[in-house]
């Protein structure tokens, strides 16, 4: 017999969001294996999320892979202009660990602080993307 469903909350809640914030700042700096575990996760979770992880959970999914295009676009870039042995090569990834890492990292961190604590949190520029 097949169980329905059951309402992800409480303290399982808010314990896959505090994962699912962490994974989005691990995917900072190891682009894909954690937007992977983050796919599955919203996969999982997403029929049966409580308010909390859903909007954790939807919120690192999201961030997750506009950080992974971008790592992906500056690796493009690289490529493009010449390879990893360019002098292009450095100049693009200083400019993307200090220009993009910085703006993704800072909401991350905030909603993993707003996820420890219970609380829902949207991250800005993402705002209320439907996935």
């Amino acid at each position: 017999m097949v169980e329905p469903e059951r309402q992800v909350e409480g303290v399982e809640g808010k314990t896959l969001a505090v994962i699912s914030e962490g994974l989005y700042l691990l995917n900072l700096l190891f682009p894909l294996l954690p937007l992977i575990a983050l796919a599955w996760l919203w996969l999982r979770h997403r029929g049966s999320a409580g308010r909390l992880l859903f909007n954790h959970l939807r919120q690192a999914f999201v961030g997750a892979v506009i950080a992974t295009l971008l790592f992906t676009m500056a690796n493009l870039l690289i490529i493009f202009l010449g390879g990893y042995r360019s002098l292009h090569a450095l100049v693009i990834f200083e400019l993307y660990y200090i220009i993009c890492v910085p703006l993704l990292l800072i909401p991350g961190l905030l909603g993993l602080i707003k996820a420890m604590s219970g609380q829902t949190y949207r991250f800005p520029l993402i705002g209320r993307v439907d996935v």
